[in-house]
């Protein structure tokens, strides 16, 4: 049930709901405040062959409350599904007298559904508990491999660099061999022609016809 909608029950009148004041909010607050289970309690223990791992998506609250152990009773979900059904228009003192009764009838107490309620809520916290340190295990394990991957990126680059860099020397290096040993054909294939004799003496041009 909302919060606020529980504290509505709380505000009594036979009319509309009375205006409160700052200070009686807080009086209400407090006296509800009281019957919650203490954040600092600690969490029961997970349900048996219950695997963390598997949770996921919609979770199946009644079916872990079953392998907990925890009676086969619905007082909070009864009660709650009984408040819901009452004429949203009903004063607020005659949704408690109505309550009540329905508790009354059902031979159960308001003691009944605290002890449900209390049950159910260290289940839930050991659910959470138990899927926190679960993520946890896997996150440590999945941030692990992400980092040998990245080591791994990292070689693969430096590498890559590597061979660039080597790729780059000996190009360079096989250009100016090559240069050189054109430049030997080139110098050698000239001093072949000298020695077969002169080149030919290039012949006058011829003057333009008019």
């Amino acid at each position: 049930m909302p919060w606020n909608k529980l504290k509505s029950l709380f505000v009594v009148s036979d009319d509309k709901p009375a205006a409160t004041s700052s200070d009686d909010q807080a009086a209400i607050d407090a006296a509800i405040a009281k019957y919650q289970v203490p954040v600092e309690e600690p969490p029961a223990q997970l349900p048996p062959n219950t695997d963390p791992s598997q949770l996921s998506g919609t979770v199946d609250f009644q079916a872990l409350y079953d392998q907990a152990g925890i009676p086969n009773t619905d007082e909070v979900e009864s009660l709650e599904s009984f408040l819901h059904e009452l004429d949203t228009e009903l004063p607020q003192a005659s949704k408690l007298a109505a309550a009540k009764a329905f508790l009354k009838a059902t031979g159960k107490s308001s003691v009944d559904v605290l002890n449900d309620a209390a049950r159910k809520i260290r289940v839930v916290r050991a659910i959470e508990t138990g899927k926190a340190t679960d993520a946890r295990q896997v996150l440590a394990r999945q941030q692990a491999a992400v980092d040998d991957l990245q080591k791994q990126i990292d070689e693969l680059r430096t590498g890559m660099e590597s061979a660039k860099r080597d790729l780059e020397s000996v190009r360079s290096q096989c250009l100016t061999e090559e240069a050189r040993l054109q430049g030997a054909r080139m110098f050698f294939g000239a001093m072949d022609k000298l020695a077969d004799g002169p080149p030919p003496t290039p012949a006058p041009a011829s003057p333009p016809k008019k």
